[in-house]
């Protein structure tokens, strides 16, 4: 039986509820899995969720697919074009359904040695889908109608943060809000399901921290990113994370939180303070797991 991590049934506009009905239909009828990722998955956790509300809200839904060629992915997308409530745009990845835009991205065995992939038939556009993979098997599943049933998996916190950040550092300078993601997350961590546990089993961590929750939420967000993540997705989130911290930086990061976020310059020593935190949650965790090795 599958655990529901958020029963949102009732809290999902009917069109949205209507496609991804659809969209689920046409790809187990493949036997092909996919999850929610992106802007709609941190919006069904913490507006939905926490009751956190975002500061945009996103009209569109980006889904992970996991496909093992492109054969696979084209005949998803033909089937999906085929019931006639789809229809195909200039984008390779993207299809609408009525006003709802739909990137569906390919990930698993489609990628090459380095978890890329390059669309067909040109193959100009080269995507990393470093993080996927365990974005999708660490990912929770929400129940978005009792009528019709619909349960649908979506990226974790954690899972949604490693994108955000592959993502921003991949498509630099083009993603500035993945970079103001990445900032609400780590801002929120604390609020979003977390706070018991700086009180209760990870209580030493808030302590050092001087009872400070958000930034001991942010370093408790870092380990639960290497929890999660192979240990090259960890060096990958390592080396992007070193770079936009250490002293002879540019600190592209931290200007595209602070510009897309609308904030005051002010805030660049706290900024550089969290992701400082969230690389040493990483290290931490990290160093863990190859003990246990």
């Amino acid at each position: 039986m599958t655990s529901i991590s958020f029963n949102l049934s009732g809290k999902i506009e009917k069109p949205i509820v209507d496609t991804l009905y659809l969209l689920k239909r046409i790809a187990d009828s493949f036997g092909i899995s996919f999850f929610v990722v992106g802007a709609f998955s941190r919006d069904l956790i913490l507006k939905h969720g926490y009751g956190i509300e975002p500061r945009r809200k996103t009209g569109d839904i980006d889904l992970g697919v996991e496909v093992a060629n492109w054969e696979q992915f084209e005949k998803l997308k033909e089937s999906l074009i085929a019931t006639g409530q789809f229809s195909p745009t200039p984008d390779k990845q993207r299809l609408r359904c009525g006003t709802i835009l739909i990137d569906i991205l390919p990930f698993g065995p489609i990628t090459d040695k380095d978890k890329k992939i390059s669309w067909p038939p040109e193959h100009e556009i080269i995507m990393s889908m470093v993080g996927f993979e365990e974005a999708y098997e660490y990912s929770i599943t929400s129940r978005l109608s009792s009528d019709p049933e619909l349960d649908i998996k979506m990226a974790s916190l954690p899972g949604l943060a490693i994108m955000k950040l592959i993502s921003w550092n991949e498509k630099y300078p083009n993603r500035k809000r993945d970079a103001e993601d990445l900032l609400f997350i780590m801002n929120k961590y604390e609020e979003a399901g977390n706070s018991e546990r700086l009180y209760e089993e990870d209580l030493p961590l808030l302590q050092e921290e001087r009872f400070d929750t958000k930034i001991a939420g942010t370093r408790l967000l870092g380990r639960d990113v290497a929890k999660i993540s192979y240990p090259r997705t960890i060096q990958i989130v390592k080396d992007i994370l070193d770079a936009e911290t250490e002293e002879m930086s540019q600190y592209k990061l931290i200007s595209d939180m602070i510009r897309e976020a609308g904030m005051s310059d002010t805030r660049f020593d706290e900024i550089l303070l969290q992701l400082e935190k969230l690389k040493q949650g990483i290290i931490e965790e990290g160093e863990k797991k190859l003990e246990k090795k």
